[in-house]
């Protein structure tokens, strides 16, 4: 059921985000090395956080050109102070066309006359094991994971919504639709929100040359999810602000397990991503009141996603080998994180058995098995 009690939430939003650019709060930029590259995200912990109680990850892509610190001023961070969850927000790699740099680019399946930037760059395997690597330091609850981004990050958006479709509870893009190369179509229904405005002129709302349009895009995911084609809410926000747009307001649901659609169609907007109370709309709050209605526990029967997980380790401490027991069928996905938080090792769709820790030095270890969406984790002592 959609409701509607932010109003309190928003006036103290409000007032937080005109002084975003001075906040300082749990802010780390992290690294690690994945498919040779060292790649690097800005990891957010709220001071409210607890290690006793799960809270949700939400991951902010940035737009072609832009960069990991210049969208963490989107205000995610300062909103997770009052909701409780954790940030990434990734850094992609500059591409090249030839040798002419582009600027920093998804592989997002997103093409221009046949062009994919960062075609061979694997960025839905960065994203993995990042994910990986936090549920294995802090307690994130494994049904509440979500992703937005803008531009090409929305782009990203639909990419992980479709390969890493039993991972997310809902995704969120701002300008950003599915890109002309993609081929993977998602298995499980996904709860998306999608906000575009009419005047884009780099993503075009209708003539998009690097995907499908807007409203191509809202109607794929109405159909994927089986939701109502009829809209159960559909409504103009009030026109407040002196900005010359208007907010076209919809929703879809009735969808497989509890998922709808959300647009909304921001009249006479650009490319842009809107804030109060210089605009009628805050994508930012809309965006956490969206995620914040979609967990992946509403797959309740679906025995893919609700098997339950024991997974073991030992010995512990631990030598060159560790020994992986899992009482349920089924891969596991296997990350460790040293007590910096840095990922060091990760393991695919491996089953019971050995695994050569050998290339580890002693030391403190934290631990993750993933197995059907479910997350097992431990700390590990290594003492060779």
């Amino acid at each position: 059921m959609i409701t509607q009690n932010s109003f309190a939430m928003k006036k103290i939003i409000l007032i937080v985000l005109a002084i975003i650019s001075v906040q300082s709060f749990a802010q780390t930029t992290k690294s690690f090395m994945w498919d040779g590259t060292n790649r690097q995200y800005i990891e957010y912990v709220p001071s409210v956080y607890s290690e006793t109680e799960a809270v949700p990850l939400v991951i902010c892509l940035h737009g072609l050109g832009d960069n990991m610190t210049n969208f963490s001023g989107i205000g995610m961070q300062t909103l997770s102070e009052y909701e409780n969850f954790i940030v990434l927000t990734p850094q992609a790699l500059v591409a090249y066309y030839y040798t002419y740099e582009i600027g920093t680019a998804w592989n997002s399946g997103a093409s221009y006359m046949g062009i994919v930037l960062n075609q061979t760059v694997d960025d839905v395997g960065f994203l993995s094991a990042m994910i990986d690597s936090t549920k294995a330091l802090y307690n994130i609850d494994p049904d509440r994971i979500y992703v937005t981004g803008f531009s090409m990050g929305g782009f990203m958006c639909h990419k992980l919504a479709c390969e890493m479709n039993s991972v997310f509870a809902a995704v969120a893009s701002v300008a950003g639709t599915i890109g002309n190369t993609m081929t993977t179509t998602p298995e499980l229904a996904m709860p998306v929100c999608h906000f575009h405005g009419t005047a884009d002129s780099t993503v075009l709302y209708v003539g998009n040359e690097y995907g499908n349009d807007a409203e191509e895009l809202v109607n794929y995911w109405i159909t994927k999810n089986n939701c109502d084609p009829a809209p159960s809410v559909n409504e103009t926000l009030p026109d407040i602000a002196a900005d010359g747009y208007t907010v076209d307001h919809y929703i879809y649901s009735g969808g497989d397990y509890s998922s709808e659609v959300e647009f909304y169609k921001v009249i006479g907007a650009d490319h842009e991503w809107l804030f109060e109370p210089s605009n009628d709309i805050t994508y930012t709050i809309k965006i956490w009141e969206f995620f914040n209605r979609h967990s992946r526990d509403a797959y309740v029967g679906n025995e893919e996603l609700t098997r339950e997980m024991d997974v073991k380790f030992f010995p512990n401490p631990a030598g060159n080998f560790i020994y992986v027991s899992a009482d349920k069928s089924g891969e596991i996905n296997l990350a460790i994180c040293n007590y910096l938080g840095e990922l060091v090792l990760t393991k695919k769709g491996i089953q019971s058995g050995l695994v050569d820790i050998s290339a580890l030095e002693n030391g403190i270890y934290f631990i993750a098995a993933e197995q059907n969406g479910k997350v097992y984790k431990q700390k590990v002592v290594i003492a060779k």
